[in-house]
Order: C-alpha cells, then sequence, then structure tokens
C-alpha cells in the first residue's frame, strides 16, 4: 500500500475492513468473475431516435392516401354538375381531399412529435438516474467476509443481489449514527 491510498472504509455489519474492495476495482480486477457481472457499473439509457425522413415520408403517403380515398368518396357522392379539372373532377372533391390531406398530415406528424417528445422526457428522467447510480457505484464498497455491498457511512450492508436497489434508490442510504453524533443522556433529559 502506498503512502498516498487511503484505507478502505469499514463494513458496517462486521466492523473491518481488512476484505472490504472497491466495487470498480473487483469489477476491473476480474471482469469475468459471476460477482463483477452482478456489480457491474449502471448502463446508460440509450437516445431516443429522432424524427426523420423516414417518418416525414410515411406521414405524407398515409396523408396522400386519405386524400385519395376522400376525394373518392365525395366524387362518388356528390350531386353538383363535373368541371373540366383533371379526370373530370367535382371541385368539392377536390377541395375535400386537400382539406382530408392537410388534417391528416397535420394530425399524424402531432402523433409522432408527441411519442418523440414523451421518449425524450423518459430518457432525461432514465439518465439523470442513471447519473446518479453512477455516481454511487464508484463510492460502492463489498465486504467478501460479509458478502455484501456498502456506501460510505451506511448504517447496513446490502446484499449483492440488491445493488441495483441500493444504487437506483432515490435518497441515499442514511449514515451511520456515530458516537460524536449521537445525543448524550443529559441532552436528551433536558
Amino acid at each position: 500500500m502506498t503512502a498516498n491510498a487511503t484505507p478502505p472504509p469499514v463494513c458496517p455489519q462486521c466492523g473491518q475492513n481488512d476484505q472490504v474492495r472497491r466495487v470498480s476495482d473487483l469489477v476491473r480486477d476480474e471482469p469475468e468473475s459471476s460477482l463483477a457481472q452482478k456489480l457491474a457499473a449502471p448502463r446508460s439509457p440509450q437516445p431516443v431516435a429522432v424524427i426523420g425522413c423516414a417518418t416525414s415520408f410515411f406521414v405524407t403517403m398515409i396523408s396522400l392516401s386519405a386524400a385519395i380515398l376522400a376525394t373518392g368518396l365525395s366524387e362518388l357522392t356528390a350531386t353538383a354538375p363535373r368541371t373540366s379539372l383533371l379526370f373530370g373532377v367535382r371541385d368539392t372533391s377536390v377541395f375535400t381531399g386537400i382539406i382530408t390531406f392537410l388534417f391528416v398530415f397535420v394530425g399524424v406528424h402531432a402523433m409522432f412529435v408527441w411519442r418523440q417528445a414523451r421518449a425524450s422526457r423518459y430518457f432525461r428522467r432514465a439518465f439523470t438516474a442513471w447519473h446518479r447510480a453512477s455516481e454511487r457505484w464508484q463510492q460502492l464498497s463489498y465486504c467478501s467476509r460479509c458478502d455484501g455491498v456498502f456506501l460510505p457511512g451506511q448504517a447496513s450492508l446490502t446484499p449483492v443481489d440488491q445493488v441495483q436497489m441500493l444504487l437506483y434508490a432515490r435518497r441515499p442510504p442514511q449514515p451511520a449514527a456515530s458516537p460524536a453524533n449521537a445525543p448524550t443522556s443529559a441532552e436528551a433529559e433536558g
């Protein structure tokens, strides 16, 4: 041990530090062990794909299909005289097709934008939780004698199988009450 190295923290269960290792060191030194795989660093969430050309093309094709269908239905049910427009289509049918295209295009595109905004919100929350869990993981220690993990100042040991719960908890575990911070009997009475 070098002069600058700090001793490992004391295990809250056995009160010793001779079998305590930092989890990051354990994972780095023994990456293939089953213990290291259980204690692996939290994985970063994947970013959300953005609305691209394929989505815009899909929205346009749906809108065109709806417009053609609306134009055809309007043409079949219309009683107005035919005009000199393309294919002899009535003015009201063309207007119906254009309006249908616009409404469908805006509606379907808005649905994709809404889904992307919701996924982006989820990603931001997941990224914040991952960042907090990664910071805790860097502080995590493992006691091989007690087969558990703990954060510095944690009052109890956490089983290895529950390490994700410890890392992703909203609030970090409360530190152990030290004798220096404990109220004296005179303070408790007074």
